[in-house]
Parts: structure tokens; sequence; C-alpha cells
């Protein structure tokens, strides 16, 4: 007899489960174990190159997608291991996961359910991996929001035990179904997964069963795995909801009797109702009622801080605003504003926060500059408008997170950005990626080959994605362990994307998706655009000009200790001013050697920014180009902030 069958559903994610079968079959374990795969009638399975592969694999061919919980079924019928693990395809198994969980469920055979430290490909710590029983009080909670509003509580997080430490074991009544480990026995027992769930609800349904046999759910943190797609990438849509709430409509009939019954019946309703009004609402922040809802809202605030100011400050003997301020001007603070928001991008597709409130910022400032020039009579207070300004730019940001949070709908967008690629692994593989992203129509604006290391691998990795702004570090899976792999995605994930390179196979996989097409960018040099140099000249002007206020410079290059920096600014002032100096950017020699287009020599060399750990000839090549290519005005402006500083 096996010691253990692993059985995977699969359905048009190939590239994720070679990947995964990868991981198993590379995992360090003396247990004996056989490796099921039952697809729901994919449109491209990948069944022939798995096969050839991983030529011990047990492929079951369904006629059409009987959802996951009855093809599970199918699996758990022909296993001949002691244990069964249920494992989604969209995972990655740490190489020590097989054989801890086994000897835990050997030296503990009280426990029915074992479930895993599960991590999502950016490194972040899935909480789905340990879950309390649904009853309706927790379910009101998770309904409301109230558990992702706090989510370290005891009481409103319980439906993802938020209180309990993920690095510690414990028992748990839910274990997520991407990875179940059960005996095959007890599993057969409770006759598999309820065959009337579709999709969403059977992992809550089973480990609900396991434990009314008298054994015990435990959320196993000694070791882990990765998990892709997990619910919050699905959470947003309405057909989520529809499903989601109609699996847990399910489980209350099936588990619960009587008044309980009826009492999650009535909370499934409620929250079917409120989801369904907050993607509403979702819908119109991202419409043209956007201006119209962000009108009401920030003239909603100016009005409630004109009352509390009058009380409490400008009228506390009796009095009020006229007429005039409330309406004429307060309106005019909100048109100027929403014109603002506006012309800054918060009302087109690709909005971000810097949108919002760089709007919000420089509009105010126009408003407080004009306010300045008006008549003493309509100067009525500076205060009403900064305060409105900023409890303002706070509300507009924070019914956005709110309704995200609370429907998994973005209202805000990640930047779109071309790809600037670290390739981690050897140099025989990168032909690969190379041919991969070629094939896909994808042009990274920037490349990086890093071969292995032994040692300080992770500190020399996020050296370079610091340095050269990476947004994707493709990991070759042929040179790192997955081990190694999962520990670069826990470390690094929070400021790249990580995403691994299966060479042989021809597949870039990542967090976001597994790479078969992509978007074609043009790479050119920004630096020479007329658009840029213009507005480059603006700003060295009038910071210059600025600078020249000795008075007022000085004391500023005191207080935040750029004394040097304002030296050599001052120095050469007038050379900036005519032209013949700019105020960053990369030497004439340089731009020669590497056949950039020419600046006029800066004050401030942006390669004074590689770290000294870094190699400068090898570095200083690819750092100016990359400069060159990406230049822009907000990413000079910080470089002089902090260049500035010496």
């Amino acid at each position: 007899m096996l010691d253990l069958s692993i059985v995977i559903v699969n359905y048009n994610v190939k590239e994720f489960l070679t990947q995964c079968i990868d991981s198993i079959y590379k995992s360090k374990t003396s247990y004996s174990f056989e490796v099921i795969v039952v697809d729901n009638n994919s449109a491209d399975s990948g069944e022939k190159s798995i096969r050839e592969q991983f030529p011990s694999v047990h492929w079951i061919n369904n006629p059409e997608n009987i959802g996951f919980g009855k093809a599970n079924n199918i699996g758990f019928e022909t296993a001949k291991g002691e244990y069964t693990l249920i494992l989604n395809p969209d995972t990655v198994l740490q190489s020590d996961a097989i054989e801890k969980c086994l000897n835990f469920l050997g030296d503990h055979p009280e426990v029915g359910g074992l479930g895993i430290q599960g991590i999502d490909g950016s490194g972040r710590f899935l909480p789905e991996s340990k879950r309390a029983l649904p009853t309706p009080l927790v379910a009101l909670w998770k309904i409301t929001g109230l558990s992702s509003l706090f989510p370290k509580s005891r009481l409103f997080a319980r439906y993802h035990l938020g209180h309990l430490d993920k690095n510690e074991n414990h028992e748990v009544d839910i274990l997520v179904g991407c990875f179940m480990m059960v005996p095959t026995k007890l599993l057969r027992q409770v006759q598999g997964f309820d065959t009337r769930y579709f999709m969403y609800g059977e992992d809550i349904d089973l480990s609900y069963e396991l434990q009314k046999t008298g054994k015990k759910n435990i959320y196993f943190s000694e070791s882990r795995i990765i998990h892709y797609k997990g619910e919050s990438t699905k959470r947003g849509s309405l057909n989520y909801v529809r499903m989601f709430y109609k699996a847990m409509v399910l489980f209350s009939q099936k588990q619960f009797s009587g008044s309980a019954a009826w009492a999650y019946k009535l909370l499934i309703y409620f929250g079917i109702y409120l989801r369904a009004s907050l993607a509403v609402v979702a819908r119109i922040a991202r419409s043209a009622f956007a201006p119209a809802l962000d009108g009401a809202l920030l003239f909603t605030v100016l009005n409630h801080i004109k009352v509390y100011w009058e009380f409490n400050h400008r009228f506390i003997n009796g009095g009020s605003y006229p007429d005039l301020y409330t309406f004429q001007i307060q309106g005019s603070y909100v048109f100027l504003w929403i014109f603002g928001l506006w012309v800054g991008g918060a009302y087109f597709k690709g909005t971000q926060p810097k949108h919002l409130i760089r709007s919000m910022f420089f509009t105010t400032l126009l408003i407080g500059f004009a306010y300045g020039l008006l008549p003493e009579e309509l100067r009525f207070s500076r205060a009403l408008l900064m305060l409105g300004a900023l409890i303002g730019t706070a509300v507009l940001l924070s019914y956005r997170a709110l309704i995200s949070l609370l429907t998994g709908q973005r209202l805000f967008q990640e930047q779109q950005q071309q790809p600037r690629i670290i390739f981690y692994g050897k140099d025989s593989n990168f032909e690969s990626l190379q041919t991969i992203l070629k094939e896909s129509n994808v042009y990274p604006a920037f490349t990086w080959k890093q071969n292995p290391l032994e040692e300080n691998d992770i500190e020399t990795l996020g050296a370079l994605i610091q340095l050269h702004r990476i947004n994707e570090l493709i990991i070759d899976n042929d040179s790192i362990s997955y081990d190694k792999f999962i520990e670069l995605t826990v470390q690094l994930g929070s400021h790249t994307s990580i995403k691994s390179l299966l060479p042989h196979q021809g597949f870039i996989i990542g967090s976001d998706s597994s790479l078969s097409q992509g978007s074609t960018y043009k790479k050119q040099y920004f630096i020479s655009d007329p658009n840029y140099l213009r507005q480059r000249r603006i700003y060295e002007i009038v910071l210059t000009f600025f600078i020249l206020n000795v008075p007022v410079s000085l004391l500023t290059a005191l207080i935040f200790g750029r004394l040097n920096g304002w030296k050599a600014w001052i120095q050469n002032a007038g050379n900036i001013l005519i032209g013949k100096r700019s105020l960053i950017g990369y030497t004439s020699a340089l731009g020669e050697k590497f056949s950039l287009p020419e600046i006029p020599e800066p004050i401030f060399d942006i390669c004074r920014e590689l770290p000294k750990e870094l190699d400068f000839p090898q570095n200083a090549k690819a750092f100016i180009e990359d400069y060159a290519k990406e230049a822009q005005i907000h990413t000079d402006l910080l470089r002089l902030w902090q260049l500035s500083k010496y």
C-alpha cells in the first residue's frame, strides 16, 4: 500500500499544473506516493507534455466539467494511499511539506484533516488557511465586512481566526481546499465531497463532516505552499457573490436546524443584497457619476467643518458665516477641486491614489494663491480651505478604499509599467526566457541577468530591485530549488512581482497569470522627448529662482541637511538658467561612452546612487541606460531630493 495519494483537479491551467507536479516530484520525502490528475474537460489540458515529463502520473479525463467536488471524488475512488492529499493545481509545495505532514499525521491519529500555511504569489500569508465554523454570528461579521476591518480581533475576525498566530499549529474548524491531507479510510467514510456543491463551500462542508466523526482539524504551520489564485482574486465579481452565498445556503440547510438555520439563511440573503448594493456603489464610483458623488461629499465635508469652526472658533459668542460663503465660496472650492481631479486623471481608467492626492494638493495650492488676491470681504478663512482639502482628500480616498475592501472591486488601478526584469538563473536558460517573451510580444524596458549566488542572494537581489526599479523577478526553476523560490517570494514579493521560468516547458508563471501573451512595448529614450525636455527646463528654472532667494533657501537647506547641495546649486545657478548645466542626470563622458543622448553636464550625478557593494562599471551602464529610457519629472525630483543631501 502506498503512503499517499495526491489528487489534483485540472481545468485549463496546464502551466500551473506542470509546476505543481514538478514541485511534488522534487519533494524530499521517504514516503511513497502517487499523483492522480482528474481533468474536467479542459480545452488544453497539457496531458501529453505532462505525461511525457512525469510518466508515473495517473490521468483521468472527464467528458465535461462536473465541478471541483465530483471530480475529486472520482480521484478518491482510485486512490491507493493510506492518506489522500487534496491539492489545487495552482500550488507549489515546499520540499518538506509531504514529509512533515505525513509525520505529523502518523504521530497524531486523532487528526482527521491537516491543512498547511499558504502564501500567495506575492509572499503574503493567505488568511483562509485557518478558519472557524461559519456560524450565524461568525458569518455576520464576515458579511458586514467587520472581519476585514478588524483582522486580528478575537470576536470579529473569527472567520479567518485572525487572532491565532500563523506561525504556530492550531486546532481549527475549517481547512482550505487547496491543500487538505486526510486519512483515505476516513475520507471514504464521510463519502468525500458533497456533490451538490459545484464550486465554493465544499471544503467547508468536508471539514465539518470530518469534525463530526470526532476527529480534529489541524492548521499546520511548519511547512508552506504557494497558492497563486486565492479567494481574494475572485470575490469582487457578482457571479462569485451569487455562487458563494448559494453554497452557504446549502451548508446551512444541511448542517444547521431550527432557528439557527433560519438565522443563517436570513444572514445569507442579507449578505447577497448588501454585497450587490456595494457593487452598485462601486460601479457608480467608477462611472460618470463619480464627480457628482465626490462633489457632494466634498461639499458635505466643507459644511461640517464650517459648522464646527463657527461654534468653536469664529463665532463663539453667536453669529455664523453668510450664505455667500456657504454656497458661492464653498461651491467654487468644490467646483475647482472636481475640475482639478478631472484634469489630474482621477476619473479616467488607470487612476491611482497619487493622482487624487496630487490633484487635490495642487488645486488647493492654486486656490490659496487666488485667495490672497480676493477683496477682504471675500476672504473668510484659509483654515477652512486647508481643513476642507485635507479632510476631503481623506474622505475621497477612504470611501474608495472601503468599497474596494468590502467588494473586492478595485476603484484604483496599479500603474501599468513596462516589464523591468531580473532573470535569476543559469546563462543556458536565459535564451529560453527571451524566446518566451518574444513569442508573447513582450519587450522589456530593462533586463538584468543575475547568476545564482551561494550567499547573500536576497540582499543582492533586493539592492538590484531597488536600484533598477525592477517590477518582475523571473526565477529559473532549473537553477533554484522550490524552497529557495518560496523564500525569495516571501522576502521579495512585496517589492516586485515574482515569476518562475520553466525553460523546458516554455512557461513563465506568476501570481497574476501564466504568461502566454503580453503587450507590445516601444523602447525609446525619453530623455530626448521634447515634452520631457520642456518640463525639465521649467522645473529647473523655477527651482533655481527659489534657490536664489538665499535667506529662505539657505534656511530650508539647513533644516533638511542639504547645505553642501545648496552650495553647489548656488555656484552653478547661472549656468542652469542659461541651459549650460542641468540639475540631475549622467555625465557627458558616460553618455558618450554608452552612446546615449547628450544632456548638459549635471550638478548631481545619478551614478552616486550606486550602492558600494555592487560592481560600478557593470551596473553604471545598465543604470544610466535605464534612466535615459524612462526619464520622468517625478523621478528626477525624487533623485534630486536624495542626491542633494551630501
